[in-house]
């Protein structure tokens, strides 16, 4: 299964390397024309919020129009489509067409977002996404911050830089014609889901991970006007990589960790207040920070990607992650930007979605992670109902988990200490008691169960 880890992750990691970047090398060309404040307000909070109409437009195509929004030269047109567009406002002399063009940028990066997040769901195991989606991004931020560096850090505002972006989409378009998109659940993704969640709870997670976003935003977001000399922003991306990949195999682990890990990062927004005044120490918060920024890019995405898996009908789920993260990063920036210098109301504001996230983080907690379970957790709960149903005794259990794993009855009295006429004995009973007549019918009983 570790090559839809690379598969998969490779797509990812193309994908958001140059549609990271161009959005970087954008904003560079747009500050030619707008102040810092326009740009916030232009380009980051409506460039958001665009993506979020292109997630959403894309999951809702899927939904009605799968035949159109799954077949293969979907992506790539969306990919050369995008070529277009990031060609024209990087090298329009019009101040308008970048503009306009710009914005069309970020729309067509959501439905780019939404096509691989939906192949992350449909195709990589549950045991496996936050692994890929994690490496991948890390590797597509990492990859931004290398190519920044060229020229004395000046390649992303250069005009050459386009030629790059050609290029990285044409690999990517490569890379997407190895893979499927036929975007169901079935027996190569091996899911390991047992979601049942309503449309209420969807709602509760979705307004969940915007207030996560938008705390982590406020916090986060205004350190950054003090560090300046101190240290170089491209460089934090070293730092959200480690998170992502660190992030990446904690949710893997456990999506209960990753969760945990999320709500305790929300601590730094009130540690980024204290350090004002600091310069030395705002660094050190940023960069923290960035770590920190993994761990919401993952969680995010994990959450809403384990729901769309758990069936067919709900795989237009699959990016809802990340848009209800980029609405959460907007409304972050816009509190922050509308805030800013007033450290007693930003601090109120932020102590408010503080207590109101945690809030309802708590009131859904049990029903998702009673849903959503580890790989280990799975088995155990399969394990022990199908035991309880056909009555095993103590000792039948114990040959039966050791039977339904390809032991033989010589290995089985081996491990158990007890002689071979006894594991015959308790086996004969497993297969009185399930009806079945062989070992491989007992697996297959137990894993139709």
């Amino acid at each position: 299964m570790k090559k839809y880890v690379w598969l998969y992750g490779g797509i990812i990691a193309l994908s958001f390397l140059w549609t990271g970047s161009a959005y970087i090398s954008v904003a560079y060309r747009l500050m030619e024309y707008y102040t810092p404040f326009q740009i916030d307000i232009y380009h980051v909070i409506i460039g958001y919020l665009l993506q979020v109409c292109g997630i959403l437009l894309f999951s809702l195509g899927l939904r009605y129009r799968k035949d159109i929004f799954s077949k293969r030269l979907f992506f790539p047109t969306v990919m050369i489509a995008e070529a277009i567009v990031i060609a024209i406002a990087m090298l329009s002399t019009s101040v308008t067409l970048s503009f306009v063009f710009s914005f069309i940028m970020n729309l067509l990066h959501g439905f780019v977002a939404g096509v691989y997040l939906t192949q992350l769901s449909s195709f990589v195991p549950q045991q496996y996404r936050g692994r890929a989606f994690g490496m991948g991004y890390a590797a597509g931020s990492v990859g931004s911050w290398i190519i920044s560096l060229l020229f004395d850090g000046n390649f992303l505002k250069m005009d050459e830089v386009v030629i790059v972006y050609l290029i990285l989409i044409t690999a990517t378009i490569f890379l997407t014609s190895k893979v499927s998109t036929d975007y169901s659940i079935n027996e190569v993704k091996l899911s390991i889901n047992n979601v049942n969640i309503n449309s209420n709870s969807l709602i509760n997670i979705f307004i969940v991970l915007i207030l996560l976003s938008m705390v982590k935003n406020i916090g986060f977001h205004f350190p950054a006007s003090d560090i300046s000399g101190i240290i170089n922003l491209e460089f934090s991306r070293a730092f959200y990589a480690i998170g992502l990949i660190s992030a990446g195999m904690i949710n893997d682990l456990n999506r209960r960790y990753g969760a945990i890990c999320c709500i305790a990062s929300l601590v730094f927004s009130f540690f980024s207040f204290a350090m004002i005044d600091n310069p030395g120490y705002s660094a050190g918060i940023w960069i923290t920070g960035y770590i920190f920024f993994g761990f919401f890019s993952v969680y995010r995405v994990v959450v809403f990607s384990d729901i769309a898996s758990s069936s067919t009908s709900m795989i237009y789920l699959a990016a809802f992650g990340l848009m209800a993260g980029r609405v959460g990063d907007a409304l972050g920036t816009l509190f922050g930007i509308l805030l800013s210098g007033k450290i007693t109301a930003l601090l109120s504001v932020t102590a408010a979605l503080f207590i109101l996230v945690i809030f309802m983080f708590f009131s859904i907690y049990k029903k998702l992670y009673e849903a959503v379970l580890t790989e280990s957790e799975r088995k155990e709960k399969l394990y022990e109902g199908f035991e309880k149903r056909y009555g095993f005794t103590a000792r039948e259990r114990e040959v039966f988990r050791m039977l339904i794993q390809g032991y033989s009855n010589p290995e089985i009295s081996g491990v158990l200490f007890v002689s071979e006429s006894t594991v015959k004995y308790h086996v004969g009973n497993i297969f009185k008691k399930t009806g079945c007549s062989s070992r491989t019918e007992v697996t297959m009983m137990l894993k139709g169960s």
